[in-house]
């Protein structure tokens, strides 16, 4: 490049409407998700099932809307305004982390999937070991809580039962949310070549 020539280079913007757009996206999903949790009733009453309330839509709101921080924002506000309406996840505000940590979990696992586009079912794979994953997170405050001798044998038998339907609940919410958010993407990629 010669000195006094203008540059040609498009350098990309630190911030645009869109990823604004999208981090709110995720944002109100959250919402949606923590009303979810605070309010509906499933009568399954298995330790680990409230994931099948908010890691699908937090994992379908990260996937469509492509932001990098998207289910960490989402996971955020699930247990922001689950913990405002009187609700509990993860064992409340002193495990409100173990939430937000798995919203990372997702994030990661996110990312590393936008890299291989094409392949759907590794994809499936890899985000529904993360929701297992981001499930035991929450699942930490069980081993955490004080609820009588951790190493008897009643006990012992009730925290790898809650640990088992932690990590089930967690792959199936896993899945449910990645083959949702391809099923969406793929109606989006429809829909944008039927309307050109």
């Amino acid at each position: 490049m010669m000195l006094g020539s203008p540059s040609i280079k498009n350098e990309p913007a630190l911030w645009s409407k869109s990823q604004t757009e999208g981090y709110f996206a995720a944002a109100m999903v959250g919402v949606l998700a923590g009303i979810v949790v605070a309010y509906a009733q499933m009568p399954l009453h298995l330790p680990g099932h409230k994931a099948l309330w908010w890691i699908p839509p937090v994992l379908v709101a990260r996937l469509v809307t492509r932001r990098q921080l998207g289910a960490s924002i989402g996971a955020t506000t699930t247990v922001l305004t689950t913990l405002s309406l009187g609700g509990r996840l993860a064992g409340g505000v002193v495990a409100m982390p173990l939430v937000i940590l798995a919203g990372v979990v997702l994030d990661v696992a996110a990312n590393k999937v936008e890299r291989r586009p094409k392949a759907i079912l590794r994809a499936v794979l890899l985000l529904s070991t993360a929701g297992a994953a981001g499930n035991l997170i929450c699942f930490i405050k069980r081993l955490l809580e004080p609820s009588g001798a951790f190493f008897s044998t009643d006990n012992l038998r009730d925290v790898s039962w809650a640990g088992t339907t932690h990590a089930v609940f967690g792959f199936a919410a896993g899945a449910l949310g990645a083959i949702l958010a391809y099923a969406i993407m793929g109606l989006l990629t429809c829909w944008a070549y039927l309307s050109f």
